[in-house]
């Protein structure tokens, strides 16, 4: 991985991460108990999520940097994003345990200091938002990402958190607080299921998002005597890393004519697609058997006409 934010590598950020979020978790849980407040409480369970998220991402950049050896002939690219799945479905118990928290506190309301939960949701927010625009730079990769959408979910619950100190005061309403817990627990939720959809379509080795297996096909199509494509396979590495293998068919021709072929279908995947790590198979096909076609086909459509 070469990405770097804010100009420091990804370890370097990520570390100072992990200890500016501990500390801040210290002191959230401190200030919550002390201002009775469940808002503070539930964000600071939601930082105390990233504490694994961090530590995962660190191990995981580690692995990542590593080249490919005689057992990982791919390298660790993956360590990454089952990083980031596991955290995901990590955070998915915290969101439900704050629901629970937030419930208790509507049936059992609690006076808050609003004057505590004000001013820690103010540094929690310079601290979080410090540490979002650290990771933005970097969040291309999926491991990364995990840890920037992490940070920037709690930056907009200390948002709500002061917001919610600030309405507190004013209105008296202590129904409040628990209403932002279950916003917390909404963010929380809602940047998981992302994270675990995206690292499931890697591990399970779908078609990378965004991109359609017809236009890739079609592209390959494209280069100067392919006649035609079938078993075409595509998957990521990594985050940002795509591999594809394919039957290509062609003509009789010497072997320094098809390797000009497969290097400009090398080429057209690379800078059209991203796809670095390819694997192509050629076959030869004679007149009059000239085809364009590639596989799997697209699925049968199941309507039925009329006679």
């Amino acid at each position: 991985m070469h990405v770097h934010a804010g100009g420091r590598s990804p370890n370097w950020v990520v570390k100072a991460a992990l200890v500016v979020t501990l500390a801040l978790v210290a002191a959230e849980f401190t200030a919550g108990k002390l201002a009775h407040s469940l808002a503070l409480t539930s964000d600071a369970w939601h930082n105390l999520s990233d504490v694994p998220t961090l530590i995962l991402s660190w191990v995981a950049l580690y692995f990542e940097q590593k080249p490919p050896d005689h057992k990982k002939t791919y390298g660790y690219q993956r360590a990454g994003v089952l990083a980031a799945f596991v955290n995901s479905v990590f955070l998915l118990g915290i969101a439900l345990y704050i629901c629970y928290e937030g419930y208790e506190r509507i049936t059992r309301p609690e006076q808050v200091a609003t004057r505590t939960m004000l001013a820690v949701g103010i540094i929690a927010l310079i601290v979080n938002g410090g540490i979002t625009l650290a990771l933005a730079p970097g969040r291309g990769d999926l491991n990364l990402r995990a840890i920037f959408i992490h940070n920037l979910g709690d930056a907009l619950s200390n948002v709500a958190i002061i917001a919610g100190a600030w309405l507190i005061k004013k209105s008296g309403q202590t129904l409040i607080d628990p209403l932002i817990a279950f916003l917390i627990a909404g963010l929380i939720f809602w940047t998981a299921f992302g994270i675990i959809t995206d690292s499931a379509n890697i591990l399970l080795e779908s078609l990378p998002k965004g991109m359609s297996l017809h236009g890739v096909a079609k592209s390959m199509l494209g280069v100067p005597g392919v006649r035609g494509i079938h078993d075409i396979h595509i998957w990521s590495l990594g985050s940002s890393s795509y591999a594809l293998s394919c039957h290509v068919h062609i003509f009789d021709m010497p072997t320094s004519e098809s390797e000009r072929i497969g290097q400009r279908i090398r080429e057209v995947l690379a800078s059209e697609f991203g796809i670095h790590h390819t694997t192509i198979q050629f076959e030869h096909t004679h007149p009059p058997g000239d085809f364009h076609r590639y596989m799997p086909e697209p699925a049968p459509s199941n309507k039925t006409t009329d006679k």
